[in-house]
C-alpha cells in the first residue's frame, strides 16, 4: 500500500531511518571507462626509452629527409631493435621469417643507392609494413604469408595506435621504479623558476653593455630555422616512438593471444555469400559476351601492336594512351568482378566447375589485353624513347599479369599459396624496380640510343627533371648532350640541383648526388683546363 504525503504517494516499504524518516533514494553510479591495463616488463621499460630518440631520428631522417645513408642506418635500427624485442619476448623467428628480415635489411640501401623521391616514398612504406608484419608474424607464430594476409596486416597495422599507451605506462612505470626521480624534478623545477628571472637580468646586461647586447643576438640568430625545425620534430618523434613501441608491444600480446584463425575468417566472410549461383553465371555472361565482342571490335589496334606496325588513322601517343587506360578500365572492373563472385556467390560443397570457367575466362581476357597493351607500349617507346610514366607502366602491367595467371592457377590446384606466390611476386619485382634505379636506366637507354642514332631526338629536359640518378648518367655522359646541343639546358638545371644541396645538404646522401657532384667538378675544371 501507498501512503499520501505533501501531495506525493509514498511505498509504505519504502527506506527508512533509524527515526523514521525516508531515506532519499541515491542516483545510479555512473561507471567510469576502464583505461587499459598494461602489464609492463622489465625490457617494456628498457625499450620504452629507447622510442623516443628512435621516433626522433624516424622522424627526421625517415619522414623529412629521406635521402640517402642516414635513413638506411635509421632503418637498420629499427630492424635491430625489433629483433632485439623479440628475443626478450622468448620468440624464435622461422625460416620464412629470417629469409624476410634478410629481404628487409636489404631494402634499406634503397635509399642510399638511389636518389628517387617515388622510390624512397614507396620503400617507406614497404619497409614499416614489412617490419611491422615480422615481429607479429614471428611472435604470433604465422607462416610468412597467410591466405588472409591482406586482412591480417590490417590488423598489425593498425593495432599499434591502440597500444600507443603502452609506451607512456612503461616509461611511468620506469619513473616511479627510479631513486632519482625526485632530484630530477627538483632540478628541473627551480630552473623553470629561475628562467624568468635570468630573462629580466640578461636584458638589463644587453643595455648596459654593447658587448652582452652583440653576444645575446648572436645567440639569439642560434634559434634559426634549422634549430626551431629540430624542436618540432623532437615533438613529432615522440608519437612516433610510441607508435613503433606500440607495434613491439602489440607483437608481445601476439605470443599469447595469437592471430584469428584461417578458419575464423572463412567462418566470417560466409555471411556475404548470399547471391546464388545461376544469378552470378547470369550477371557475368553479358560482361563476358561484351568482352568478346569488344575484342573483335578493336582487332585492328591490338594486334598490330604484335605486328610492330601503327594502324593508319592513329598516332603513336594516341595508340599507346588508349591501350593504357583500357588496361586500367578493364582490370578494375575484372577485378571487382573476381571478387564478387569468389567472396559473394553462394553454393554447397566444392567450387562449382562453370564457376572456374567463368573466372578462367574473365582472366585469360584480362592477360591478353595486359600482352597486347604492352606489346603497344614497346612500340611506343621504340619511337619516342623512354620515361618515368612508360617504364612503371610496362611495369605495372607485368605485375598485374603475374597476379591474373596465379589466379588462374588457384582454379586448378585448390592447395596453390595464391597469396604467398603474389606477395613474393610482389616483393621481387619490387626489388627489380628499386635496385635498377629507374631514373638511371632511362637516362642511359635515351642516351645510348640517340648515340647509335635510333632516337631522332635527346630530351634533355625530360631527363633534368628526373631524380640524382639521371643526373649521375648524363654528367658522365656529357659530350652526348653537348653533341645533342642541350648543354645549356642541363647546366642550367645542374647548378639549380647543386644550389639545392646547399639548401638542404643531406639531398646529398646518397650514392647518385655524391656521384654527380663529384663528376660535375671534374668536367668543370676540365672544360676550364681546356679553355685556358
Amino acid at each position: 500500500m501507498n501512503t499520501e504525503q505533501n501531495g506525493y504517494f509514498i511505498p509504505t516499504n519504502a527506506p527508512r531511518d533509524a527515526y523514521g524518516n525516508l531515506i532519499p533514494p541515491q542516483a545510479p553510479a555512473i561507471p567510469t571507462p576502464l583505461k587499459p591495463a598494461y602489464e609492463v616488463k622489465p625490457h617494456d621499460r628498457i625499450f620504452a626509452w629507447a622510442s623516443l630518440p628512435l621516433g626522433f631520428l624516424f622522424v627526421r631522417y625517415a619522414l623529412v629527409h629521406t635521402n640517402g645513408y642516414l635513413t638506411t642506418a635509421v632503418f637498420l635500427l629499427l630492424h635491430l631493435l625489433s629483433l632485439l624485442y623479440i628475443r626478450r619476448c622468448g620468440c624464435r623467428p622461422q625460416g620464412s621469417h629470417r629469409l624476410l628480415g634478410a629481404v628487409l635489411a636489404a631494402f634499406t640501401l634503397v635509399f642510399s643507392l638511389t636518389a628517387s623521391s617515388l622510390l624512397h616514398a614507396l620503400c617507406f612504406v614497404f619497409l614499416l609494413a614489412g617490419e611491422l608484419w615480422r615481429i607479429h608474424a614471428v611472435c604470433g607464430n604465422v607462416p610468412f604469408v597467410t591466405r588472409f594476409f591482406p586482412f591480417y596486416l590490417l590488423e598489425v597495422l593498425t593495432q599499434p595506435l591502440q597500444r600507443m599507451g603502452a609506451a607512456k605506462a612503461s616509461l611511468e612505470e620506469s619513473v616511479k621504479q627510479s631513486k632519482s626521480v625526485s632530484t630530477v624534478k627538483t632540478v628541473i623545477l627551480a630552473v623553470l623558476i629561475t628562467v624568468p628571472l635570468t630573462v629580466i637580468v640578461g636584458a638589463l646586461l644587453a643595455k648596459a653593455d654593447p658587448g652582452m647586447e652583440t653576444l645575446f643576438r648572436n645567440l639569439g640568430n642560434l634559434l634559426s630555422d634549422n634549430v626551431i625545425a629540430l624542436i618540432l620534430q623532437a615533438a613529432a618523434g615522440s608519437p612516433a616512438g610510441f607508435y613503433l613501441f606500440g607495434g613491439w608491444y602489440g607483437a608481445g600480446e601476439r605470443r599469447r593471444a595469437g592471430f584469428k584463425s584461417d578458419a575464423a575468417y572463412t567462418e566470417s566472410f560466409a555471411r556475404f555469400r548470399v547471391i546464388p549461383s545461376l544469378a552470378v553465371y547470369a550477371g557475368v555472361t553479358p560482361v563476358c559476351v561484351l568482352y568478346l565482342l569488344y575484342v573483335r571490335s578493336q582487332a585492328v589496334y591490338f594486334f598490330s601492336a604484335f605486328a610492330g606496325r601503327l594502324p593508319g588513322d592513329m598516332i603513336y601517343s594516341d595508340y599507346a594512351r588508349r591501350g593504357f587506360f583500357e588496361l586500367c578500365a578493364v582490370a578494375v572492373i575484372n577485378m571487382i568482378v573476381l571478387l564478387v563472385m569468389s567472396g559473394c556467390a553462394k553454393y554447397a560443397g566444392r567450387r562449382p566447375k562453370m564457376m572456374t570457367v567463368y573466372v578462367t575466362a574473365i582472366c585469360l581476357f584480362t592477360l591478353f589485353i595486359i600482352s597486347t597493351a604492352v606489346a603497344k607500349m614497346a612500340l611506343y617507346i621504340e619511337a619516342y624513347g623512354l620515361t618515368r610514366q612508360r617504364l612503371y607502366t610496362t611495369w605495372f602491367m607485368l605485375l598485374l599479369a603475374i597476379a591474373f595467371i596465379c589466379i588462374i592457377v588457384r582454379q586448378f590446384a585448390e592447395r596453390f599459396p595464391t597469396a604467398g606466390v603474389i606477395t613474393g611476386a610482389v616483393i621481387v619485382m619490387f626489388g627489380v624496380l628499386c635496385f635498377s634505379r629507374p631514373d638511371a636506366l632511362i637516362a642511359e637507354y635515351n642516351i645510348s640510343r640517340y648515340e647509335q642514332h635510333t632516337l631522332s631526338e635527346l630530351d634533355v629536359s625530360m631527363l633534368t627533371k628526373l631524380s640524382d640518378d639521371a643526373y649521375a648518367v648524363m654528367m658522365k655522359k656529357f659530350d652526348v648532350i653537348e653533341q645533342a646541343g642541350k648543354y645549356k639546358t642541363f647546366e642550367k638545371a645542374a647548378k639549380r640541383r647543386l644550389d639545392a644541396y646547399e639548401d638542404d645538404p643531406y639531398q646529398k646522401w646518397n650514392v647518385s648526388a655524391a656521384d654527380f657532384s663529384a663528376n660535375y667538378a671534374l668536367v668543370t675544371a676540365q672544360m676550364e683546363a681546356d679553355y685556358e
